[in-house]
């Protein structure tokens, strides 16, 4: 049976924008059952709504986001349920303690490419991808 794995809202919108983050993303959810609490489409859509409002994504871009929302084969869980327990986690935002809640409750790794949730919770799986620009020269011998 395939691993579970818990999205995080972050790692969720990058995958949606398909960034270079969200490919990462993508490769790591391959053949895994993915689990998301239900706002996290809500919270995708209002930040694809306000990428495209500051003209950072296209109309097309924000029309194939929530297409991709509407059909991510993800198991999706009610919020409200994870509500009671995600409150009593105050030093998280209200969105990453009800992703780490899922993620408690499924004994499932959380993938985000949040740093900061990822030094909180030790059951994250952080994706980064590589700051491309230029090396540093070599020190001579």
């Amino acid at each position: 049976m395939a691993e579970a794995l818990v999205l995080e809202t972050s790692a969720f919108l990058d995958l949606v924008v398909g960034n270079e983050e969200g490919r990462a993303v993508r490769d790591a959810l391959r053949s895994h059952l993915v689990h998301v609490s239900d706002h996290a489409g809500l919270a995708v859509a209002m930040a694809l709504r306000a990428l495209t409002r500051r003209q950072l994504l296209s109309a097309a871009q924000l029309a194939r986001g929530i297409q991709l929302l509407a059909t991510a084969p993800f198991i999706s869980h009610p919020a409200l349920s994870l509500l009671p327990a995600a409150m009593s986690k105050s030093d998280l935002r209200l969105g990453d303690a009800l992703c780490v809640e899922l993620s408690d409750r499924l004994a499932a790794p959380l993938v985000t490419t949040d740093a900061r949730l990822a030094t909180v919770w030790p059951r994250c799986w952080l994706i980064t991808v590589p700051i491309a620009g230029p090396r540093p020269a070599s020190a001579p011998a």
